[in-house]
């Protein structure tokens, strides 16, 4: 069986030449034999869409994975960001401590309120960055904020309730940096004999 390809010749002004083709030379181009050494025409496109599409999906599997790494990376830098903020705002917490028992100390009224003051700056810098103090006295007992470092029996207050603070306690971001070291207030239990 055989059929006509058309082909263009020179001149272009001259009509278009008509060639037959044998079904022999046709077969030629294709090739069902898929042998690994076949150098046909189909054999060697097929090869290269194949080695194409395994590009493809190199290219794909390595922008996914540079993607993961960029947010990986990105979450490290804030989380860096935040446990610096932790690390200087710890250094700090003690201080304010010692402005506790120095406004105990001193009794001269001017010298109280210019602690006071320092203190109070000082608050307000660590609100600012997000740090709360914890509120203990007068509230349950929460193991979550406070430390009981001891016990006491306070028959006018509800038992389980902060009776004194020892040292504040602080929370950033809702997680605690320091807990509130407190006085537990706990009713001795009537025997019954």
């Amino acid at each position: 069986m055989s059929y006509k390809k058309t082909v263009e010749t020179k001149p272009k002004d001259e009509p278009l030449v008509e060639q037959s083709v044998n079904d022999e030379s046709a077969k030629e181009d294709e090739c069902c034999c898929h042998d690994e050494k076949c150098e046909c025409k189909n054999c060697e496109k097929d090869e290269k869409a194949d080695l194409a599409q395994e590009y493809l999906n190199m290219a794909r599997i390595i922008q996914a994975d540079f993607d993961n790494y960029r947010k990986r990376s990105q979450e490290s830098i804030k989380q860096a960001k935040v446990d610096g903020k932790i690390e200087a705002i710890e250094v700090i917490l003690p201080c304010l401590d010692v402005f506790k028992k120095a406004k105990q100390m001193i009794s001269d009224p001017a010298s109280k309120k210019g602690i006071e003051m320092v203190e109070t700056e000082i608050q307000n810098s660590l609100n600012t960055l997000g740090v709360k103090k914890i509120e203990s006295i007068g509230k349950p007992f929460d193991p979550k904020y406070h430390f009981a470092l001891s016990t006491m029996s306070d028959p006018t207050k509800p038992d389980g309730e902060v009776l004194d603070e020892y040292q504040a306690g602080y929370i950033y971001n809702d997680k605690v940096i320091k807990y509130s070291q407190v006085i537990v207030n706990k009713l001795k239990e009537e025997k019954n004999e």
